[in-house]
């Protein structure tokens, strides 16, 4: 993929996360990626951490929202919670990173990082690429398309 502009704030995509999560309300089938509580951290906090741990690209952040999207897409009856975002977000950007970055790290490592056990997150990466049936690849005109969804709210600001 091309680089990417200037990533927008993490606030920003935090925002969508949570808008996303906020979907999730309504009672629905607990899956692999739910805590048994709200981990107290937000999510613009946890993505922050992430983001920084991980050493994701811009263009991994962006593939990290796109494969969430194409996940809920895939299967309508996942939903995005509270309870299970942390998870979500993590595995998708910890899949993003290994796909699309030059440099990326064990398992081990993002399981620290995103406060889990290493084998919690082997099996929730294994559970999120078979739910998006491997699907990593990305048209350079949908992650172009995603980049503008993230963009959209900072241009709005500035506008």
């Amino acid at each position: 993929l091309p680089p990417p502009p200037p990533a927008p704030p993490i606030s920003i995509q935090a925002h969508l996360m949570k808008y996303l999560a906020s979907f999730g309300d309504t009672p629905h089938r607990p899956t692999i990626f739910h805590a048994p509580a709200a981990p107290p951290i937000s999510i613009q906090d946890y993505l922050a951490r992430l983001a920084k741990y991980f050493q994701c690209s811009d263009g991994c952040l962006i593939l990290g929202l796109l494969y969430i999207d194409r996940l809920v897409k895939m299967h309508p009856d996942f939903v995005v919670s509270n309870l299970n975002i942390h998870r979500v977000l993590s595995t998708s950007l910890m899949v993003a990173a290994k796909f699309n970055d030059d440099v990326f790290y064990s398992n081990k490592y993002y399981a620290k990082v995103a406060g889990v056990r290493v084998r919690e997150m082997n099996r929730l990466e294994e559970k999120f690429l078979e739910l998006i049936d491997w699907r990593l690849y990305v048209l350079p005109q949908e992650f172009d398309e995603y980049l503008g969804m993230v963009l959209a709210p900072s241009r709005a600001l500035r506008g």
